[in-house]
């Protein structure tokens, strides 16, 4: 009898203290592993109660400000591991790496971003035009993948991309990149340093520039501690943190971000912060300009790009008097209306496979300048 009672007395205690301190509990706003703004607490008005939304909201809240949240969701996570379930919130590990699946091509969208491109390039033909898809871990590990996850050919993606350029050149780096031993972050989507690296020697042949070897730079392990968007996405503790390694010279730069001028190309604030990927240029910037201050060729380059380019940007800004970077994804129409690509020499797109797969404002570059 005491032990029915004592049951009672737990089971209430449980349903009781949780939420109560789930409530009244210090609240953040920010879940830094998860990467992820928590949800806010509700306002009750007659509307929101009416229409439901301050019921969804609380669900939201409670959801997000769960005690001991995080733990429950690794513990959850390292179950569904135990029992088979290989992928979580689309992610997979292999040999030590946390691999972000590609499946569920949206061909279409990929039509239409590459009818985009294909337009801009026909209304500045004097300007030279590039497209390299960056595969991503998952084409490296495809052989270890299992097949019962039915992932998409990232290999077969990019070809198929190819085939449909008009008067742009094709760059496919997957088996420079393949080459090194550390090509991905164990548990970020991006590639590493030493991958963007392989990437800028290979396009010295094509862009007409003489790449530096790594011994004319000062290579600098910055951080050992870098937990990124996949660790994120399944809060795995048994993966490594990743370094990422910067690169530097001599060289004088400047970056322009709106009204704002910076003698750097590196930001070390993120190295203390959850986002240390963005210590590459400070993060993503719908339009930003580098200057060389070292260098008075009067090249000039536009790059069109997904985070996957911050990296690599340093290295190619050596090259080039000025470089323009547009991420669609965080433009404007009007914004990217002020860019004109027949300034340019050059004109490099620069994504990711899964993000130009599925990157819905690409379409915009087809209303950046030309003649």
């Amino acid at each position: 009898m005491k032990t029915k009672v004592f049951r009672v007395i737990l089971f209430f205690l449980v349903i009781l203290i949780i939420p109560a301190f789930t409530l009244f509990g210090e609240k953040e706003t920010v879940s830094y592993n998860e990467n992820k703004t928590l949800a806010e607490f509700p306002k009750l008005t007659f509307d929101s109660w009416k229409n439901r939304s301050f019921m969804n909201g609380m669900a939201d809240f409670f959801s997000d400000h769960f005690v001991l949240r995080e733990s429950f969701i690794k513990a959850k996570n390292a179950i569904e591991n135990a029992i088979g379930k290989n992928e979580i919130n689309g992610v997979v590990e292999i040999n030590g790496y946390l691999v972000q699946t590609f499946r569920d091509i949206n061909y279409n969208l990929t039509d239409r971003n590459i009818a985009a491109l294909n337009k801009l390039k026909e209304k500045n033909p004097d300007t030279n035009f590039y497209f390299m898809p960056i595969a991503t871990a998952q084409e490296i590990f495809r052989n270890d993948i299992p097949r019962y996850l039915d992932v998409d050919s990232e290999a077969e993606y990019i070809s198929y991309c190819f085939g449909k350029l008009n008067n742009i050149e094709a760059v496919d780096v997957t088996d420079k990149i393949a080459e090194n031993n550390y090509a991905f972050y164990r548990t970020d989507h991006h590639w590493t340093t030493e991958s963007a690296y392989s990437a800028y020697r290979a396009l010295g042949g094509i862009l007409n520039f003489i790449p530096l070897e790594k011994t004319e730079f000062t290579s600098e392990t910055v951080t050992e501690d870098f937990k990124g968007t996949l660790y994120s996405k399944t809060l795995n503790e048994n993966i490594e943190s990743d370094s990422i390694t910067a690169y530097h010279t001599n060289t004088e730069f400047t970056l322009t971000v709106k009204d704002e001028i910076y003698n750097s190309l590196y930001f070390d604030d993120f190295l203390t912060k959850k986002d240390k990927y963005s210590y590459f240029l400070g993060g993503n910037h719908g339009i930003c300009k580098i200057e060389n201050k070292s260098l008075e060729n009067g090249k000039k380059m536009l790059i069109i790009k997904d985070s996957y380019a911050n990296c690599i940007v340093p290295f190619l800004a050596e090259h080039y008097s000025e470089i323009t970077l547009v991420d669609p994804r965080y433009c404007s129409h009007t914004q990217i209306k002020t860019v004109n690509a027949s300034e340019y020499d050059d004109v490099l797109v620069l994504f990711n496979v899964s993000g130009f797969s599925s990157e819905q404002n690409f379409v915009l570059t087809e209303f950046i300048g030309g003649k």
